[in-house]
């Protein structure tokens, strides 16, 4: 199987110069955890994803601890930086030149790129344009429904 039998195709995107902000209510509306970050013309330039999000650059070194653990361990002035860091650009916190594959792509090589680079999802281009993403969840109902391990050989259902 390829790329193009299971990528979705209704996609939701933000583009350079949209706010953090916008980028996590998009994510939360949509109950997606990544967005691509596409220029006008639908050339993907980077991803935003809750991980993104969730931590911040600051004085040009990456933080590891999120915004809502900060949130939750101080009071006003982290407050405060939540509210400064949620106006930042969607291009301040993106991963620039994101991982990605043409539809003809084969799901095994696809799953390669995941464990290789640790992501959960890779958008899938033509011409160098947006025209799906795969996500993890796409190769496990790949996996399941066409013949591979039955669910209950994967750990996927519980048993009483």
């Amino acid at each position: 199987m390829e790329a193009i039998d299971v990528m979705h195709t209704t996609l939701v995107t933000i583009l350079p110069g949209d706010t953090v902000e916008h980028a996590a209510r998009l994510m939360l509306n949509h109950g997606i955890s990544g967005l691509p970050v596409v220029e006008d013309d639908g050339r993907v330039v980077g991803m935003v994803t809750e991980g993104d999000l969730l931590h911040r650059v600051e004085n040009d070194t990456q933080r590891h601890r999120s915004l809502l653990s900060e949130m939750f361990s101080s009071s006003e002035r982290l407050a405060g930086e939540f509210v400064k860091s949620t106006g930042r650009q969607v291009k301040d916190v993106m991963t620039r030149g994101p991982v990605s594959v043409g539809e003809e792509a084969l799901l095994g090589d696809i799953a390669d790129l995941f464990d290789l680079h640790k992501i959960k999802r890779v958008p899938v281009l033509r011409d160098g344009k947006l025209v799906g993403i795969v996500t993890r969840s796409d190769l496990l109902r790949a996996l399941v429904g066409f013949g591979g391990p039955r669910a209950e050989d994967l750990g996927l259902v519980d048993f009483p």
